[in-house]
C-alpha cells in the first residue's frame, strides 16, 4: 500500500481539478453526466448524477466484436473510489458485509457518483487510509480466514483467504489509479482538448 500510495494514488489525488475530472479526451468517452445528459442505455446511479454504461456493449467488447470507450477520471473514481473505504466493511477485517455480496463492487452494489475533484478525492484518500489501519490492526487469523468473493460471471467464486481478496482490491485500485494519472498526463499534454477521434476507437 505504500508504494501503490507514493508513486500512483499521490500522482493521480495530488492537486486534482473538477476539470480533470471531468475531461473527455475523445467523444464518445464514458464520463459522470446528468441524468438528462447521460449518453448510454444502462447506467449506474440513483441520483441527479449518474455513470455512463452499456451492458450489451460490454458483452460485445468481452466477445471482441467491438472496442469499450475510453473512460473519464470521473469514471475511474466512481469505480474505485470507495472501494478501499468498502473493504473495511468486509466481515475479516471486523465489519459486517460479506464479499461474496459484492459490496466492493461498483457494478454489483450501489457506490456514489462524484461529480467534484474534491469529493471524489477525499473518498477514495479516507478510505485507503481507514484500510491500512484495519490491516495493521488485523491479525494472521482474520487475515487467513476463507471467505468468498464475487465471481464473475454472476456467482461468488471459491472459498480463498481474506488477503487473497484484499490483494485483489489493491490491485484494482492500483491499476485503475495507474489509468487517472496517464489520462492527467494526456489532459496536459494536450491543454485539455478534446482530440480527434482515430477510427476504431
Amino acid at each position: 500500500m505504500l508504494f501503490v500510495e507514493m508513486f500512483t494514488l499521490h500522482r493521480a489525488w495530488t492537486d486534482l481539478t473538477d476539470d480533470e475530472l471531468l475531461w473527455e479526451p475523445v467523444s464518445g468517452s464514458w464520463s459522470v453526466r446528468k441524468r438528462a445528459e447521460c449518453q448510454t442505455p444502462t447506467p449506474f446511479g440513483q441520483g441527479d448524477w449518474v455513470v455512463d454504461f452499456d451492458g450489451d456493449l460490454v458483452q460485445a467488447a468481452a466477445e471482441g466484436k467491438v472496442a469499450e470507450p475510453l473512460t473519464t477520471v470521473a469514471w475511474l473514481f466512481w469505480h474505485i473510489g470507495s472501494m478501499p473505504g468498502r473493504a473495511v466493511d468486509l466481515d475479516f477485517l471486523g465489519g459486517s458485509k460479506k464479499a461474496d455480496t459484492g459490496w466492493t463492487s461498483p457494478y454489483l452494489t450501489d457506490h456514489p457518483v462524484f461529480s467534484s475533484a474534491d469529493e471524489a478525492v477525499t473518498t477514495v484518500r479516507d478510505g485507503w487510509r481507514a484500510l491500512d489501519r484495519a490491516i495493521q490492526a488485523s491479525t494472521d487469523g482474520e487475515l487467513e480466514q476463507q471467505t468468498r468473493f464475487w465471481g464473475y460471471p454472476g456467482h461468488p467464486g471459491p472459498p480463498a483467504p481474506g488477503y487473497q481478496i484484499l490483494a485483489s482490491i489493491l490491485n484494482e485500485i492500483s491499476h485503475h489509479a495507474t489509468q487517472v494519472c496517464m489520462l492527467r498526463d494526456l489532459y496536459r499534454a494536450v491543454g485539455g482538448q478534446t482530440m480527434p477521434r482515430r477510427p476504431g476507437l
